[in-house]
């Protein structure tokens, strides 16, 4: 069938002198479909040429295959009708519903598509949006966007074309010999030889009889005749630097020689035209060398620096995207650096190809990447950005036979023109940073925007965190023992540790203000391996009072994370002549969140050797269901929200009963935190629970104060 009233051979022959059906993916056009995707929220878009008997996908994002018959493919329609095509549920369109795609895999339910035409008409092929699930029509703005999408692919396309003549020429360029070229008073090129084709494009029965200028360009005329005050300068020169202006459109920077000679009472004037292009290379290979980060091919952070600096001098607005990976480092140690490495650089990919056309993408560390975006950017949309990213670095990864997975996060900082004249491009990368470290400290897969507010607070945590690190040297860290006791009987089976701190002028401060930042420090694993061994020396104490004793002691993050946890326990339990039934461990949701599989060993080795292993705060979380599975746990504790309302709340009740009953069905016990009343007390016998831990038997008091005994 014709296609926009131009036949097919026609079109075939301009999609031909494009030279883009059936080649590599290039990233220009998959940032295209990249956005296409997140601008108009569908799953699947693609960059589709057509030539006599398929489509292929240039560019894909959510489809599989990388052609597809002419027959079939929805895209054949929209080069047929030569304008855009909105079809919202093909189901509901008799034209379509018969369709295999659409009665048989992948099911496509709706589909836009806009033609990519030549400005001489033809249609080359589309661009469209497919969903799986009916859509409403596009509006005439949406519209309007899908069409300025298929413009921006064809001008893709018209600077591909034009780059592939010019790598064609400079590599002619590249090896001939001198370019020859004589003119006359007039300035017409008498001679033009093969040298000066191959320089400058231009054939030879082209260039003969036209104005110099007007082949060589004004700049090399200007160059090799101006002496000055509008005067003409016939003098012969010397290895004089200029350019010549290419056929193709490029300026190429030459040396040049000429001679001026009389012939016919006319000057006569010849060039000796030598290509420095070589030179100039050489130069920007050496600059690429220089700018660029050699294991993933991006730009390095001076460049990125370099970039940001010399834009903010030019009074523009800036916009810093700082990507950092989470575990990386565990990949690096379960699988290899060659693996780690591999991986990295699909996450430059990925990175790289999300990034808008007018930014620059760097490595900038180990595992964090930067994107510098150019021009004043809305909050809302560099955010949805940051959530792109944060969403395709998060795809597993498939490296050398094996399947790994990581997440990132992301901290942006923005800097409008007038603050260039403050800010350096440092100080914006380390806001960039500042963001990013509050985004980690937020958990995985977090956006975090960079505000005034977030530089006081992280000031304000740096200083506690120096006032901790000279607390724990000063040993003004101790530990406080909440008892638990036996509902029927009242009798004290345990307690639990809870980390003070005697501040030498606040006096003793509780974990609320300092816990979060602690247990993110780097000084939260020895911290935590004081509290381990303090309490089992309490619970060797104790058990002396008691027919038997456990103490609870909660875990910090880093500690499950350290592969020598289960060997200090078992070395502490060995040391203190404890049975391992007297230590139980509490884990929250929060803390083994994102943890590593090898997590589940060292818990499951404790478990075996009797080691208790409580999970706290149990019902607070999103992910506590699944987690009862995966992890060899020995008891639930009912979060002390649920226990506060427990008698007036029919639905605290409702949860608490649940949640003992599961601990029941799972053969796990159960202990109430937070009981305050008597009633809390006795309706938490009748639901089932047997022990329990508030103030309604004791607050948390110092070793010295503990009861004891039964």
């Amino acid at each position: 069938m014709a296609v926009h009233s131009l036949d097919a051979e026609s079109r075939l022959n301009a999609l031909n002198d494009y030279q883009v059906f059936g080649t590599p993916p290039e990233k220009e056009f998959d940032r295209i479909v990249n956005m296409m995707s997140v601008i108009f929220s569908v799953p699947t878009a693609l960059i589709g040429f057509m030539n006599n008997d398929s489509h292929y996908f240039k560019a894909r994002l959510g489809f599989d295959a990388c052609e597809a018959s002419r027959e079939v493919s929805f895209c054949t329609y929209t080069v047929e009708r030569g304008r855009l095509l909105v079809i919202p549920d093909t189901k509901a369109d008799p034209a379509y519903r018969d369709s295999p795609l659409v009665k048989e895999a992948p099911g496509i339910r709706f589909y836009a598509g806009a033609p990519i035409r030549t400005p001489s008409g033809h249609c080359l092929g589309a661009i469209s949006l497919v969903d799986y699930v009916p859509r409403d029509p596009l509006t005439e703005a949406q519209e309007a966007m899908l069409e300025g999408f298929a413009e921006m692919v064809m001008d893709h396309l018209a600077r591909r074309r034009l780059l592939l003549v010019r790598r064609a020429a400079l590599k002619l360029a590249s090896s001939i010999p001198d370019a020859i070229i004589c003119i006359n008073q007039a300035d017409e090129v008498t001679f033009w030889n093969r040298g000066a084709e191959r320089l400058t494009g231009l054939h030879a029965h082209k260039a003969r009889g036209r104005k110099l200028g007007e082949v060589l360009g004004a700049q090399f005329q200007h160059l090799m005749f101006d002496a000055g005050g509008g005067n003409r300068d016939w003098r012969s020169v010397e290895n004089r630097r200029s350019f010549v202006l290419r056929a193709d459109g490029t300026h190429l920077p030459v040396e040049v020689s000429s001679a001026v000679w009389v012939e016919d009472n006319q000057y006569q004037r010849g060039f000796v035209i030598r290509d420095i292009a070589h030179r100039q290379d050489l130069q920007n290979r050496v600059r690429l060398m220089r700018d660029t980060d050699r294991m993933t091919g991006l730009a390095n952070r001076e460049r990125f620096l370099e970039m940001t600096q010399g834009h903010m001098d030019r009074g523009r607005p800036v916009t810093v995207i700082k990507v950092g990976l989470d575990n990386f480092k565990t990949v690096n140690s379960s699988l290899g650096m060659v693996t780690g490495d591999e991986v990295l650089r699909e996450a430059a990919r990925r990175v790289s190809g999300l990034a808008p056309e007018a930014s620059l993408v760097a490595r900038l560390a180990g595992d964090e990447f930067g994107m510098l975006l150019y021009g004043g950017q809305d909050e809302e949309a560099i955010r949805a950005l940051g959530e792109v990213v944060i969403r395709e670095v998060s795809r597993a990864y498939r490296i050398h036979g094996f399947e790994c997975r990581i997440t990132a996060c992301v901290g942006i900082a923005s800097v409008p023109a007038e603050a260039g004249v403050e800010l350096n491009s440092s100080n914006v990368l380390k806001r960039a940073l500042l963001a990013l470290q509050e985004a980690k400290c937020l958990g995985s897969k977090q956006v975090v925007v960079f505000t005034s507010e977030l530089s006081e607070r992280v000031e304000k945590k740096h200083r506690l965190e120096q006032d901790l690190r000279v607390a724990f040297k000063r040993r003004d860290f101790e530990l406080h023992f909440q008892p638990q006791n036996a509902l029927a009987t009242g009798k004290v089976v345990g307690a639990e540790a809870l980390l003070r701190w005697r501040h030498p002028e606040r006096g003793l401060v509780f974990p609320g203000d300092f816990i979060g930042v602690l247990e993110v420090s780097d000084q939260a694993l020895r911290v935590g391996d004081w509290i381990l061994e303090a309490s089992c020396a309490f619970a060797a104490g104790q058990r002396a009072k008691y027919d038997t004793f456990r103490v609870g002691v909660n875990l910090f993050a880093c500690q499950l994370r350290d592969t020598a946890l289960a060997d200090k326990v078992e070395a502490l339990l060995k040391r203190y002549n404890l049975p391992p039934q007297s230590l139980e461990l509490e884990i929250t949701e929060n803390t083994i969140l994102g943890m590593s599989p090898e997590i589940l060993g060292v818990l499951q080795r404790l478990h075996d050797h009797g080691v208790g292993l409580a999970f706290d705060d149990y019902g607070t979380g999103y992910a506590s269901l699944s987690l009862l599975k995966q992890y060899p746990l020995t008891r639930l504790k009912i979060d002390r929200q649920f226990i506060s309302n427990l008698i007036t709340s029919l639905d605290d009740l409702a949860i608490v009963n649940s949640i003992i009953v599961l601990g029941r069905n799972l053969g796990l016990e159960v202990i109430a935190e937070g009981i305050e009343e008597q009633e809390q007390m006795d309706m938490l016998q009748r639901l089932g629970c047997h022990e329990g831990q508030g103030y309604w038997f004791s607050r948390p008091v110092p070793e010295a104060r503990f009861p004891g005994g039964n």
